[in-house]
């Protein structure tokens, strides 16, 4: 489902209308921005909603009548380029400091750039104290997937896990792992708390097996 969601034209200019509006929409809106009809949008949502890549809260109207369900894009967009001369350069000043810190420090700002990680974001998404485990490695998924790591998410008693078959640092990741894997790791804990805070544990395990690395996440115990 989470690669699928991003095949047809059509439901990634969706995506892309939300992540332009910078503000939760409802789908007459997205209709208007994106020249579809609104069963279409309404259509498109529910999957970019299974897919991990929208969230949907409802919102009073401010009068009689039911509230009105509004969506917002809960997954960043990745970002092309190949600056791997920079990447090497940063990645090599952060170990000469406390650089796995600062790295998963930086991973939970980029998605949470202004309210910190995880500050106030699941009430805005739909997201909170019920989300489930399965929940949260469908957004974690599709963050990877937008990112290009090609996850694959495999079975494992108490919890989800994600295998990511293609880094796209991985040169600078097997020279600088704290620093590189520190920035997905802040990036994979910020997005799990982003729908949930505090409900899960996440971690991530570099190189499991050649090429591969592991993402992890479990529900908190009490």
């Amino acid at each position: 489902m989470t690669y699928g969601a991003l095949a047809v034209a059509s439901r990634r200019r969706v995506l892309e209308a939300l992540r332009e509006a910078g503000a939760a929409q409802d789908a007459t809106a997205l209709a208007q921005a994106t020249g579809l009809h609104p069963n279409t949008v309404r259509f498109h949502l529910k999957v970019l909603i299974e897919a991990g890549y929208v969230g949907q809260a409802s919102v009073s109207r401010g009068g009689p009548g039911r509230p009105q369900a509004v969506y917002a894009c809960v997954a960043p967009a990745a970002q092309a380029g190949g600056y791997a001369l920079l990447a090497e350069v940063l990645a090599g000043q952060l170990d000469d400091t406390d650089g796995a810190a600062l790295a998963q420090r930086a991973g939970r700002r980029w998605l949470h750039p202004t309210t910190g990680p995880g500050a106030g974001t699941a009430a805005a998404t739909g997201g909170g104290a019920t989300a489930t485990l399965d929940e949260a490695a469908v957004r974690a998924t599709a963050l990877f997937t937008e990112l290009g790591f090609d996850p694959v998410r495999t079975a494992q008693d108490g919890a989800a896990r994600i295998e990511l078959h293609a880094c796209p640092f991985l040169d600078v990741a097997r020279r600088h792992p704290d620093v590189v894997c520190g920035v997905h790791l802040g990036l994979l804990r910020g997005t799990v708390d982003g729908l949930a805070p505090q409900a899960f544990d996440a971690e991530l395990h570099p190189f499991v097996r050649p090429g591969v690395c592991a993402a992890e996440i479990r529900r908190r115990e009490p």
